[in-house]
């Protein structure tokens, strides 16, 4: 509104003065925004708590569960409950939990941070980082989100994983490629080590990778646990957890089942739809994490990085190629939707594949060593 004064001035002349009220600055986050929008468009809803003051996440441990973080507000205790678990683990009984905000990015964490500690991406309701339970030790990444219609998530991903044996944890990989999610929501086409194209999948041109057949995944609504579960003909191949991502739906899946030679491979696959990059969707803090360890803290900024070796303690630096993988041979490779991550003085060949998923998360990948460092925004 503007306020007006009016000025009476000698010899019967006057003279108005209009002084305008400055006009409130509104901040528009747009990372919230855009998150907000793609929750509306895929039919995402918070997970409900057993009282308005629970918080409720659902997550993906690299080792192959799924389980659910539960923070009461009130009472400051969490509880970690198991929805699948691959070794028989249990749900915990509450303990305390502390609670830190810095700007969009909340941690959690208990009494010392070795059994909790979470980072949450209040923006994008996006959870990520460590947990101890019942003598096993896993990085998580996870959701606020739940989605109950499945044709909402149609559409090309790209993905990049690590699986093992659940026994003895040999024979690690690194699941890389595409995936179709169809319009019934009920089909999924994977296209390992491929790329989709019309509609089907494609080689990598120069990657020297033959076309391999599209193996077909089912999508279902458990009606008991409200999870997504993943089948494989008949036989299970993971849960889906779905977070909103400023950039489109990001598909956390908890791997888990038997192989053709009956043996039970386990771990984590992450995806995000398929799109050129345009050489800032990394820009931020990460902390990365693979099996319950925090390896590397990382500044980005373009196509430029700097890492602290958590385990090492040393420091390095380097750059990121956006829209390249690197061969089999050590040759970059044209791919959108993913970067090269170089160190200094590293080869091609030695360098790391990271795949953005969001503001909020990314993952990457030494190729060939079978690990997944799952990285969460950190401030």
């Amino acid at each position: 509104m503007a306020a007006v004064a009016v000025a009476a001035c000698g010899g019967g002349n006057s003279e108005s003065t209009v002084a305008v009220l400055p006009i409130p600055v509104v901040s528009v986050d747009l990372v919230a925004d855009a998150s907000k929008s793609v929750a509306t468009s895929i039919g995402a809803t918070v997970i409900a708590g057993a009282s308005s003051d629970e918080e409720v996440f659902n997550m993906a441990a690299d080792i192959g569960d799924s389980w659910q973080l539960i923070l009461n507000n009130k009472t400051g205790t969490y509880t970690i409950k198991v929805l699948i678990s691959q070794y028989g683990l249990t749900s915990t009984t509450a303990a305390s939990f502390t609670k830190t905000t810095s700007g969009a990015i909340v941690t959690i964490k208990d009494a010392t941070g070795k059994a909790l500690l979470v980072q949450i991406d209040t923006r994008t309701r996006t959870a990520g980082g460590r947990v101890l339970l019942g003598g096993k030790v896993a990085t998580v990444a996870g959701t606020g989100y739940v989605v109950n219609d499945t044709t909402k998530l149609a559409g090309n991903y790209s993905y990049l994983g690590a699986t093992r044996n659940a026994s003895n944890g040999i024979f690690r990989d690194n699941p890389i490629g595409s995936l179709i999610v169809a319009a019934n929501g009920t089909d999924v086409t994977v296209c390992d080590q491929g790329i989709v194209v019309n509609g089907a999948c494609a080689a990598i041109p120069g990657s020297g990778i033959p076309v391999v057949p599209g193996r077909l995944l089912k999508l279902s609504k458990d009606a008991a646990t409200g999870l997504i579960r993943i089948k494989v003909d008949a036989r299970d191949f993971g849960a889906l957890h779905v977070s909103a991502g400023d950039r489109g739906p990001v598909l956390i899946l908890d791997r888990f089942g038997f192989n053709d030679e009956n043996v039970l491979r386990t771990g984590v696959i992450l995806a995000a739809k398929s799109a050129k990059l345009a050489g800032m969707e990394f820009n931020g803090n990460f902390i990365c994490s693979t099996l319950g360890t925090d390896t590397g803290d990382i500044v980005v900024a373009n196509t430029s990085f700097s890492v602290k070796d958590l385990v090492s303690n040393t420091n390095n630096t380097g750059t990121l190629l956006y829209n390249k993988a690197v061969s089999s041979i050590g040759v970059a490779l044209d791919l959108d939707g993913v970067a090269i991550a170089q160190f200094k003085n590293e080869t091609l060949a030695q360098a790391s594949l990271v795949l953005p998923l969001s503001s909020s998360l990314a993952v990457a990948a030494a190729l060939g060593d079978g690990t997944l460092d799952i990285c969460r925004r950190a401030s």
